[in-house]
């Protein structure tokens, strides 16, 4: 790569900076959370943390970005050197060369989709009809009820209904309905995974790299139990993929990207938006992060052809998604679900500062500092004084008991006693914000593995989830028919012991909070590349990640379609003539 597309070294050394201080920061603040279980935020504790983090942090982001220079001024990216074409031959050239780019991406798609799904199917027989945790019981009970309410996406739970009447009336078994709900999800997730590395392929991504991803779609662990897990995040996560593949598509084309082509990636770019929208109820708003940084570029980017169609594309996959939604709230006369899940860092926040500052008498370090005025608001939004329940890992013990009317209905009191406690106890509200999202930001949590294990409960409560309301199900026609129990108990086995905890170093291709972290690394080194179209799908990874900073908790299925997608964004390159134009050749 030519130095002279490299970002100026000051602005590049200050981005790096600035994320290794902010990851130090989480790592000393997380760290301490999860021996003290508090921080007392005083101001020496504050210059201390801070003092240590801009040392430290500073140190690492400095090394961190004269590691990517050297990598991107030597052209180590770009392509071999005549010594490394060499030592490629020496080392089995077809495994390290480049792929043939255009040619026979459709049969490396075929063969991919086919390697994966049937790495799978072992699963499936294992766990038959799938794995029924999560919101099965729920969405299961609104079918049986025919009363429908949004908490859950409405459309996955129509999936499920579907899946239910056709094992019912046609195949003379719910249980098989469901089984054949699973086939169709593994069929959907692995077609997504192919379709990534098919793109992958075209962007002439080297041989040894495409096989790493296709061994890490068919054996990832995690994939296993996501494919066969009746949850309406599986669905989620192979749109969420298939949308910033072709995304990124768009963009890298360049003039090798013929009309037919083009068109044909907005379109899967607008279907999988809609079915991001569809299929989980924060997937708007994540979307709604891309919007405004699209429309940002339309006025302000050199490309504003592109990025306006782009813009287009974007505006109308939300317009259509809402309609969807409408058209279906109508048609099943669902009801509209609480939004309390928006309002879980505040009443986390709420309720560990009435712990340690109302008088409730539970903690020692309680000061009985909080006006009464404060208290009594705070008891009208918690109800039953159930911020004795607090976890500072987990929201919903508090949440589940929370008025969710007074913040609706008495907005302007609820936001001024918010605001005053936060300026009055800010440590305790960091605490609690850092608290819940540990799991996310610290690479050393082990509070995300436990969230759901729970006294006099059976097994399957792990991080990966395979619990079931068996009585409960089974009284609805599904009911577990395993067709390979030795495999089934195995799985389980790994599962509930969280397993993947005690593998050394390969625990960190598993546990949540190393994922952002690799983001923003991803980010800051495609800002010092200058490859600033291929930031851009990154910043839709981001808003869904704002959208997971703001929730109840940590768990697999919520942090999934971002694990999954790292390795496409990570070996996803600009090739063409004209980057990132979208074919576009005279927009400027």
């Amino acid at each position: 790569m030519d130095n002279n597309r490299l970002l100026s070294k000051p602005i590049a050394y200050l981005l790096f900076c600035f994320l290794g201080v902010l990851f130090f920061f989480c790592f000393l603040t997380e760290g301490e959370l999860a021996r003290q279980r508090n921080i007392l935020w005083t101001w020496g504790c504050f210059a201390k943390t801070l003092g240590i983090s801009l040392l430290a942090g500073g140190g690492l982001g400095a090394v961190v970005c004269f590691g990517i220079c050297r990598w991107c001024g030597y052209g180590i990216g770009d392509g071999a050197s005549e010594g490394q074409g060499k030592r490629m031959a020496r080392f089995g050239g077809w495994l390290l060369g480049r792929t043939k780019g255009e040619k026979g991406w459709g049969k490396v798609f075929g063969v991919s989709m086919a390697l994966t799904f049937c790495a799978w199917l072992p699963v499936f027989l294992a766990y038959f009809p799938a794995i029924c945790a999560y919101d099965a019981v729920y969405q299961t009970g609104q079918i049986v009820e025919n009363s429908y309410i949004d908490h859950h996406p409405i459309f996955h739970t129509l999936l499920i209904r579907c899946a239910m009447m056709f094992g019912g009336n046609v195949l003379g078994s719910i249980n098989r309905g469901i089984g054949c709900y699973t086939l169709c999800q593994m069929v959907l997730l692995a077609s997504a995974f192919a379709f990534g590395i098919a793109m992958l392929w075209r962007r002439s991504v080297r041989r040894i790299w495409l096989g790493l991803v296709q061994l890490f779609c068919m054996f990832h662990p995690f994939h296993w139990y996501m494919s066969v897990s009746m949850t309406k995040d599986t669905v989620f996560a192979a749109f969420f993929l298939i949308q910033l593949t072709a995304f990124c598509e768009m963009m890298s084309g360049g003039k090798d990207m013929d009309k037919h082509r083009k068109h044909g990636m907005e379109l899967l770019f607008f279907t999988a938006a809609v079915g991001m929208i569809l299929f989980r109820n924060n997937g708007k708003y994540a979307f709604l992060v891309l919007i405004v940084f699209l429309l940002a570029a339309v006025l302000f980017g050199k490309r504003r052809r592109f990025w306006g169609r782009t813009l287009l594309w974007s505006l109308g996959a939300l317009a259509v998604g809402m309609v969807l939604l409408q058209m279906v709230f109508r048609i099943t006369d669902a009801e509209q679900g609480d939004r309390r899940e928006m309002l879980s860092i505040p009443i986390q926040q709420l309720a560990r500062t009435m712990l340690y500052h109302g008088g409730v008498g539970v903690l020692e370090e309680d000061d009985n500092t909080m006006e009464e005025a404060d208290k009594a608001l705070v008891n009208d939004f918690i109800l039953n004084e159930a911020y004795r329940n607090y976890r500072p890992d987990f929201a919903d013990p508090v949440k589940s008991n929370t008025n969710t009317y007074v913040a609706r209905y008495r907005t302007g009191e609820f936001i001024d006693t918010y605001i005053r406690l936060f300026l009055r106890y800010p440590g305790d509200f960091l605490n609690a914000a850092l608290a819940v999202n540990a799991g996310y930001l610290y690479p050393g949590d082990v509070s995300h593995a436990y969230v759901n294990a729970q006294e006099g409960q059976a097994a399957g409560g792990g991080y990966i989830q395979t619990r079931w309301e068996e009585g409960t199900l089974n009284s609805r026609g599904i009911y577990k028919e395993s067709k390979w129990p030795g495999l089934f108990e195995a799985m389980e086995r790994w599962a509930d012991e969280n397993a993947y905890l005690k593998l050394p170093v390969l625990k960190y291709l598993f546990v949540p909070g190393v994922v952002i972290w690799l983001y923003l690394l991803l980010l800051g080194s495609r800002l010092v590349k200058r490859e600033f179209g291929l930031c851009m799908p990154l910043l839709l990874v981001l808003g869904y990640f704002l959208t997971l900073l703001l929730g109840p908790t940590v768990q697999l299925r919520y942090i999934y379609p971002v694990m999954i997608a790292f390795p496409f964004m990570l070996l996803w390159q600009e090739t063409g003539e004209v980057k990132c134009s979208g074919g576009d050749e005279d927009d400027r």
